[in-house]
């Protein structure tokens, strides 16, 4: 039977502003309207309507202890605004500190005295979750590792947005493998996004019999999350840079793939520029040169009611350990690679029952 799915965010930033918004834009704003701006209307027996929060989870004083309508609009966060969010009943409770926020950026936040991870279990089990979400910043490895132990201890999925190594973690994949809990991660592919945008052109080149001779792209943006990597993007340039390199499929060439630059101004807008450079027949010059310009966290969000369902079906047919197709499709570093078109054809698949996992 069909329930919903009950949702716990861990990280209440602006990933979470902006997927909290969006999921209640459709339940309540703009409930009658057909959903824009995500690829499957269904999954399974699943809709955007079906999606609850149930817990919330953050380290900074000015967001815990408040619902988490207000929270997801309380500093640092400033992702686009499209709704005002009614109160929830969802309260958001003290996490797990560890490297959750690198030492440069420690006097940017209220820091509270840190919960632990009995704490966490309880807390997912009262409130009943099915899947968790990790929103750490980049380069929280520890405390990424400790929440996905959380999860697996309260017999709930868990969905690894960010960088940290869990999908791919030597040990951990097997842990939910054993425990029946579904697994997806490492690191979340904007819908729209500079690196599946990147791979598509690396992809469409390689197929094409193109020689691809170097590449780079460079990002700038405004968001809390952009002022984090200034200090630790080693884990992200890891991720973007190479699911940008798998899709040409052997070739190989320079590649430099980095965040460059925090500029508060321009607030949850991400700017990112690509150049690559390559040869055709008899090595005629191709160049191609690309601007993209969009809110991240939105960009995020659109992305995450999907894999949010997905996770959901995942749980109801008892698959345990990364959901292969699922991480293919909509995540930078997942265990195994595809073009965004076989991923895709892997997810349709993985909802109709005709592929394991």
């Amino acid at each position: 039977m069909k329930t919903n799915i009950n949702v716990a965010i861990i990280g209440v930033g602006n990933c979470a502003s902006a997927l909290v918004q969006g999921v209640y834009y459709y339940q309540k704003v703009a409930r009658d309207q057909r959903p824009v701006g995500i690829v499957f209307e269904r999954v399974g027996p699943y809709t955007i309507q079906d999606i609850r929060f149930v817990a919330a989870f953050d380290v900074d004083k000015r967001k815990i202890g408040k619902d988490l309508a207000e929270a997801i609009f309380s500093p640092p966060n400033n992702a686009y605004k499209v709704t005002e969010v009614e109160p929830l009943g969802v309260t958001v409770k003290p996490g797990i500190l560890l490297d959750g926020v690198a030492d440069q950026l420690k006097n940017t936040f209220i820091p509270v005295a840190e919960s632990t991870l009995e704490d966490v279990v309880r807390e997912l089990n009262s409130a009943n979750a099915h899947v968790a979400i990790n929103f750490l910043p980049t380069g929280a490895q520890r405390a990424s590792e400790t929440y996905a132990e959380a999860a697996i201890k309260a017999g709930c999925a868990f969905v690894n947005a960010m960088p940290a190594m869990i999908a791919n973690h030597p040990e951990i994949p097997k842990r939910f493998e054993e425990s029946k809990l579904p697994l997806a991660g490492d690191d979340i592919q904007n819908q729209v996004g500079a690196t599946v945008l990147h791979k598509a052109i690396i992809h469409l080149l390689h197929i094409r019999g193109v020689k691809i001779i170097d590449t780079y792209q460079i990002n700038i943006g405004g968001t809390p999350d952009f002022l984090n990597l200034m200090y630790r993007k080693e884990q992200k340039e890891k991720t973007k840079t190479e699911a940008v390199l798998k899709m040409a499929e052997g070739q190989e060439f320079p590649a430099y793939i980095a965040p460059v630059a925090y500029i508060p101004f321009l607030g949850s807008k991400k700017i990112a520029h690509m150049l690559i450079e390559a040869q055709g027949l008899a090595g005629v010059p191709i160049r191609i040169r690309v601007d993209l310009e969009v809110y991240d966290p939105w960009n995020n969000a659109g992305i995450m009611v999907d894999v949010i369902r997905i996770m959901k079906l995942a749980l109801d047919r008892g698959v345990g350990g990364p959901v292969y197709s699922l991480c293919a499709w909509a995540f930078k570093n997942p265990p195994i690679h595809a073009p965004p078109e076989i991923a895709r054809k892997w997810v349709e698949e993985f909802i109709e029952g005709k592929r394991d996992r």
